[in-house]
């Protein structure tokens, strides 16, 4: 019971600072979206570059990462999975900088819908009636977006397919949390850093000292929610850190409306009402198939 105690309070924890994430990269509107990634993928790399040499699991890491170069099919999963969370990292820090944060919320509000459908379409897993009207639901909800407002919710759509894709691709890929992650960034790395030299028209000296003081922390940022929802996952069922798991965009919402002034036209509102009732519909399904478990 003290584990899966733990596990929640980790799995609370993660949701809540991923959730107030959106105040950070708001804090960087002023510097390129392009730019802040391409500085977070770098002092990723560096954090958990230090973070290696501090936790002295050397052997671990050089084991792990030999293993998946000798893997091919393992190795091009990684490459497919790294795209796959930079795309994902990009859309929602361009998203908070161009005041389209509430569009980001509803992406994490529809992603484990979407994570579902994936699951369903790959890996023939059934689905139960409840998930199956959850699904149906959100569907609805998005195509009366499209409806009502004239344009597809993109920045949703791409932020949930992106990570659903993503936890697709990682699912025959075992590699512990703080070695994918090395991996994943120091695979968008090389990329990055030819944008930085060859394309970009700032540099860290056009940036004021709270900005940089932000991008060179910003690999740190990315790596503690990562490793608590490690470490939460390792000690809790995985129901019970899903459960939770709609912290985070309401959260994002929240600051979005409250904080950043974003308004909710009529024709949003009546997409995301459709969308809050799938996600109802999808808590409830999940308690009762945890009744029953019981």
């Amino acid at each position: 019971m003290k584990k899966t105690n733990l596990g929640f309070l980790l799995g609370l924890v993660t949701y809540i600072l991923w959730g107030f994430l959106s105040l950070y990269w708001k804090l960087l509107s002023g510097v390129s979206s392009y730019n802040t990634f391409s500085y977070r993928i770098i002092f990723t790399v560096i954090t958990m570059l230090v973070y290696m040499l501090l936790s002295r699991n050397h052997k671990r890491y050089q084991s792990e990462i030999g293993g998946l170069i000798a893997d091919k099919k393992k190795l091009f999963m990684m490459i497919l999975a790294s795209f796959l969370i930079a795309i994902n990292w990009l859309t929602y820090i361009f998203a908070v900088a161009h005041g389209q944060a509430t569009q980001a919320s509803f992406g994490y509000y529809i992603m484990p819908l979407v994570s579902i459908l994936l699951a369903v379409i790959f890996l023939h897993e059934s689905l139960s009636p409840w998930m199956l009207l959850a699904i149906a639901i959100a569907g609805f909800g998005v195509g009366m977006l499209a409806f009502d407002t004239g344009q597809v919710p993109l920045v949703s759509i791409i932020l949930a397919l992106s990570f659903g894709l993503y936890g697709l691709v990682k699912k025959n890929v075992r590699l512990s949390s703080d070695v994918a992650m090395l991996v994943e960034s120091s695979l968008v790395l090389p990329f990055v850093i030819i944008y930085l030299v060859a394309f970009s028209k700032e540099s860290m000296l056009d940036y004021t000292l709270l900005e940089n003081v932000l991008l060179v922390i910003s690999g740190v940022v990315t790596a503690i929610p990562l490793l608590l929802f490690a470490e939460a996952v390792k000690r809790a069922p995985l129901n019970i850190i899903g459960f939770i798991q709609y912290i985070n965009p309401t959260i994002q919402l929240i600051i979005a409306v409250l904080i950043f002034k974003e308004t909710i036209a009529v024709g949003q509102l009546k997409g995301f009402i459709f969308i809050w009732i799938a996600i109802a519909v999808f808590i409830l399904g999940q308690v009762i198939v945890m009744r029953k478990n019981k």
